[in-house]
């Protein structure tokens, strides 16, 4: 049977050799720990021994001079001096050493499970401190609450007062003597006394205390007349209090007959409805008339009081009107504005990135420039930065691109390291090794970093001014501990909460959400929900709101949940069966964080129209029922609620952009300033067959092309003419201009100059005038005999 001891040495040599080998410095956690700990363990003795003497010296600091006592550890005026001196130089020299101890907790300890484990001996210790200085307090506090007692009694004359000091000067020489039911004195006997109990506690009194009669002053005349304006006043208190309670007996007594006059009524009643019934004989017939014209009555209200709340929740959302801009014929996968609504970036399927300005664009919606950013890729998803000066570009490619604003020159500011394909360790590898799958900005550090996801299973944090490889890596796993495939990602893009503007989360293919705090480790995961959504179905999207509390996620599953990071085990509400087919489908939140769009994928072979496209918005605090739905010919992909615009963009699968926007509640600023405006002229030819593109609609948009060719059958279009195999193919297209036209036949042209070369012969008749004026042509040859002539090695296989 194999030692496990042995193992586990074996297993700590290894770990030792490679460290050494790494040049790595073995961990030394008896540094940090016997430091700190002992420094706590110290701090809490002291915090108990000073608890105990509280506790224990309660009674002696709390008993007054002049009362009987059956200890001997009654403290006088200077003991109890010098005891809160004691007690408040041990509360300050405790409370320097706790802020010691904090302030070594960030020199000492590196990592986040040490640094959390410190914070917490650090708030166990300052509790109980702080449970110290609060007893104190309240000692302190009835001791001289009772000492204000006593001073007032003595007020009532200086005669009484001076008895009473020197009646407790003689208790202070009896302490050890029996106590006496009453001590009675001899000096200044008046006929009345005041009886004193012996603990002014409450708590502690009993029937059993003793009490100490203390002879009371005779009242002079000036206090007799006080006392009697103070009885005048009570009395005069006491009837006006009697009057407020007759009223309000007789405000009683007269509800009480109102009461009865109504059950008289009702009693009266009887009679008459029994007379009605009597009287009312209706027929079957008529009951079920009456009864369908009730339910007809009751729906027509009901359907006028969903209208009003309809026309209420239209009113808010800015879709009153629309415009349709067409990008191309395939997908539109991504789509971007800047900050202030003025440019517009798409791209899709097709390969191009199209932008697009408001400011200078007229009704015709063409962009201002078109590229290729990554010839044969896909586009994935595409972000303005926090400045408005930089483009974030993510193709279906390993590398991620930023370029300028205007897309032009040379364009390409940073183009991510692409990592060794013969590295299997992730973290070692100083860029993605698969195609990125999303990508975004961080808002909070002035477009310096950025953050990709890739199948690669890793995401990846980017700084512009670090190229040579990423800044961090974080790894996606599963519950098995297996590496998962990373769908999408999201910084926390609050900027008012930084509580959680530290947080990235990221959404795997496997239906789980993942967060880390980017102030801890990322080998651990901060907040993790595994059955987000269902398994092998991939997160589509993931978005924040804008107070930073509320997550939202879109999957393949076909399901909108909304997640709280406080309870990230269970989702605050959810939708389902709105059909998702495309992986970059996203969510958006209303610029007032009320409500939330997404955009529905059309089912195929189906007409119907609970199976076409949609735009869906919800309301934010229940997604029981969408607020409102838009509907669409085909599938909607990517959506956006501008913030400053108030317009909501949308594309779909089609190569549409429909731009939604209120003529009152939307600003004339965005696509509102292009409506007015009028067409540009065209300067040429070519600049009239390319502006053809805009107006045409989807359906009809190659037979139109097609139309248009045929139109001008002798122009050629731009793409032919930039079709050349070689520079000498160039040369003499550009020299010789043929007038031959694709529709004649080349076979009725070279007849066309039969008989002229007969006539008039110029190439190959001379040649051939004096060796062989007659042309002799080959025999006709037989299928049969054809096998005799051909060479040997030439015969075909039978």
């Amino acid at each position: 049977m194999t030692d496990i001891t042995k193992i586990f040495r074996a297993i700590i040599k290894a770990q030792q050799a490679s460290n050494r080998d790494l040049n790595r410095s073995p961990r030394t956690p008896s540094r940090w720990s016997t430091g700190f700990l002992s420094r706590a363990k110290t701090i809490l003795n002291d915090i108990i021994k000073l608890k105990y003497l509280l506790l224990e010296s309660r009674t002696n600091y709390l008993s007054p001079f002049y009362l009987l006592s059956t200890t001997n550890k009654i403290m006088n005026d200077e003991q109890r001096l010098e005891f809160e001196r004691n007690i408040e130089k041990q509360i300050i020299r405790c409370r320097d050493d706790l802020e010691q101890l904090k302030s070594s907790i960030g020199l000492i300890c590196f990592e986040g499970q040490r640094r959390s484990h410190c914070e917490l001996v650090y708030a166990y210790l300052e509790r109980d401190l702080v449970q110290c200085t609060k007893i104190y307090s309240e000692q302190k506090c009835l001791r001289y609450k009772r000492e204000t007692e006593r001073k007032k009694i003595g007020r009532l004359d200086n005669d009484v007062y001076r008895t009473i000091l020197n009646f407790e000067r003689k208790n202070t020489r009896k302490l050890t003597e029996t106590s006496t039911d009453n001590i009675t004195t001899t000096e200044n006997s008046p006929s009345t006394m005041v009886t004193v109990p012996t603990s002014y506690d409450q708590d502690n009194h009993n029937e059993n205390d003793e009490e100490i009669q203390i002879p009371s002053p005779v009242p002079t005349g000036s206090e007799l007349r006080q006392l009697q304006i103070e009885n005048d006043q009570l009395y005069h208190d006491v009837a006006q209090r009697s009057e407020e309670i007759h009223a309000i007996s007789t405000q009683v007594v007269e509800i009480a007959q109102l009461q009865n006059e109504l059950f008289d009524n009702i009693f009266g009643q009887k009679d008459l409805i029994e007379q009605v019934d009597n009287s009312a004989v209706v027929t079957n017939d008529d009951l079920a008339a009456a009864i369908i014209h009730i339910r007809d009555a009751m729906s027509d209200t009901s359907t006028s009081d969903s209208d009003v709340e309809d026309n209420i929740e239209e009113e808010s959302l800015p879709i009153s009107s629309h415009v349709n801009i067409i990008h191309g014929l395939k997908s539109v996968s991504c789509l971007t504005l800047d900050t202030n609504g003025i440019r517009m970036i798409t791209g899709g399927h097709d390969e191009n990135m199209k932008m697009f300005d408001f400011s200078s664009m007229d009704k015709n919606f063409q962009p201002f420039r078109t590229i290729q950013p990554c010839r044969g890729r896909l586009l994935r998803a595409i972000e303005y930065s926090p400045n408005n000066d930089m483009i974030l570009i993510i193709p279906g490619d390993c590398q991620a691109i930023v370029v300028n604003r205007e897309a032009s020159g040379k364009h390409i500011i940073y183009k991510s390291v692409l990592g060794d394909m013969y590295v299997t360790d992730m973290n070692r590898t100083k860029g993605h090794k698969s195609l990125l799958n999303y990508g975004c900005w961080n808002l909070s550090l002035n477009s310096q970093e950025f953050m990709t996801c890739a199948d690669d299973c890793t995401i990846r944090l980017w700084s512009l001014n670090k190229r040579d490889q990423q800044l961090h890596v974080i790894r996606t796993k599963g519950e098995s501990g297996r590496d998962v495939r990373t769908t999408t990602c999201t910084y926390n893009q609050s900027l008012y909460h930084n509580e959680n503007s530290n947080l990235i989360t990221a959404g795997c293919d496997n239906g789980s959400i993942l967060v880390w705090d980017r102030r801890r480790s990322f080998v651990h995961v901060t907040f993790k929900c595994s059955n987000a959504h269902l398994q092998d179905e991939a997160i589509t999207s993931l978005k924040w709101s804008y107070d930073s509390q509320i997550l939202a996620s879109r999957s393949m599953d076909h399901t909108l949940k909304l997640w709280d990071i406080r309870k990230f085990n269970k989702c605050l509400s959810s939708y389902e069966n709105i059909p998702n087919h495309f992986s970059m489908t996203n969510i958006s939140f209303s610029p007032n964080d009320k409500f939330l769009i997404t955009g529905v994928s059309k089912l195929n072979n189906s007409n119907d129209n609970d199976t076409n496209g949609k735009l869906i918005v919800f309301d934010r605090n229940d997604l029981s029922k969408p607020v409102n739905e838009i509907l669409f010919n085909d599938s909607v992909i990517r959506t956006m609620w501008h913030p400053k615009l108030n317009q909501i963009f949308s594309t779909t699968n089609n190569g549409l952009i429909r731009i939604f926007y209120d003529e009152q509640r939307s600003p004339m600023a965005g696509v509102r300033l292009c409506l007015n405006r009028k067409e540009k002229k065209d300067k040429s030819a070519n600049d009239f067959i390319a502006n053809i593109n805009p107006i045409l609609t989807s359906a009809s948009s190659s037979d139109s092309l097609n139309d248009t060719r045929e139109i001008f059958p002798d122009k050629k279009s731009i793409d032919e003419e930039k079709k050349s195999s070689s520079f000498h193919q160039h040369i003499v297209q550009t020299l010789v201009k043929s007038n031959f036209s694709e529709k004649e036949d080349p076979r009725v042209e070279l007849l066309k100059h039969a008989d002229e070369a007969e006539r008039n012969p110029k190439w190959i008749t001379p040649a051939y005038k004096y060796t062989q004026p007659k042309p002799i042509f080959q025999q006709e040859i037989d299928e049969e005999d054809n096998d005799d002539i051909l060479p040997l090695l030439k015969k075909q296989k039978k």
